[in-house]
């Protein structure tokens, strides 16, 4: 029953992986790939040093095991030549001299670990399947980290989507607070998109949209973030800002937009877009996140309100005032 699961789990960890053995003697090449082969895996072999180069740029390998003393090109060498072109490849390196330096050289090329000559078989196994683990535990992490980044861009901005902002959003507040520090909160609205989607037609409003959202990306700082917020709506933190000084920042959005040509021979020969920008501080005009959106949010209206392509904020005695 022990040997079953062993075997089982073995099989498991084996699958998908594939190794690239490289050995000068054929009797330890043959060895090495019938006993991982038997194990699961897939295993290619090289005799040497500059056919294991120009079989890994061929495909794709998660572990290569090299004979550290060859002829020519070297296993510390292969080492360093495969780092270089997958920094996550797993090296193994196998000597039959009991020599600590040789072992110490391609560890600090980076490889993962080393067995020696004569082979126990169990000894290579167990080496081979933890390296394996290691791949695959990468590999898992490496996808996780691709779809937390779909998770929280928006697909056709390009931008942090609304998702994001309502994970992020509340922190940045409570961080502000944390260290006595101001932010700001825009919320920008694209001036009657509507019209232009039902002028122009929906590619040249997607078209539109991703070119704002640049735009808009281009004149803040690095440490700000922009969210697409809604259909034709972002939402702009800015961390560490007054509100004088995100008025500076808001002025250099709307001109930015103001001014650029937006030009598709076919849909629209010389569009003209603007944006309105309604202005919320912390700890000036709310403390938490639903108190700045909603201040924000009346700043908005009130900037369509007087004629849009604006910039509207609250005073210092509440009342709404807009600026170009």
């Amino acid at each position: 029953m022990e040997n079953g699961q062993l075997d089982e789990r073995t099989t498991d960890i084996a699958q998908g992986i594939q190794i690239l053995v490289i050995d000068d003697e054929e009797i330890m090449r043959n060895m090495l790939r019938d006993v991982l082969s038997d194990a699961g895996y897939q295993v290619v072999t090289a005799a040497n040093g500059l056919e294991a180069i120009e079989k890994f740029k061929e495909r794709d390998f998660n572990i290569v095991i090299t004979d550290i003393r060859m002829p020519g090109i070297d296993g510390v060498e292969v080492t360093r030549k495969f780092k270089s072109l997958d920094s996550n490849i797993c090296v193994i390196a196998i000597t039959g001299y009991a020599s600590i330096d040789s072992a110490i050289a391609i560890l600090k090329e980076g490889a993962y670990d080393y067995i020696n000559k004569p082979f126990n078989i169990d000894e290579i196994k167990i080496v081979v399947g933890r390296a394996a683990e290691r791949q695959k535990l990468l590999k898992e992490a490496k996808e996780k980290e691709k779809y937390r980044q779909l998770s929280i861009f928006d697909g056709l901005t390009e931008v942090y989507n609304r998702r994001y902002f309502d994970e992020i959003a509340p922190k940045e507040v409570a961080r502000a607070k944390r260290y006595k520090k101001f932010l700001t909160l825009f919320m920008v609205d694209i001036d009657h998109f509507k019209n232009f989607n039902d002028t122009h037609g929906h590619q040249a409003g997607d078209w539109a949209l991703k070119r704002i959202a640049q735009l808009l990306l281009g004149n803040i700082r690095s440490i700000d973030y922009i969210f697409r917020y809604g259909g034709e709506e972002f939402a702009i933190i800015l961390p560490e800002t007054n509100k004088i000084n995100s008025l500076t920042v808001a002025r250099r959005l709307r001109l930015a937009v103001s001014l650029a040509k937006f030009l598709d021979k076919k849909a629209m020969p010389n569009a003209h877009i603007t944006i309105s920008i309604g202005v919320a501080n912390y700890p000036d005009d709310a403390e938490d996140i639903n108190g700045l959106i909603a201040k924000a949010d009346e700043c908005l209206y009130h900037a369509k309100e007087l004629g849009r392509d604006r910039i509207c904020f609250l005073s210092v005695d509440d009342a709404r005032k807009d600026t170009r």
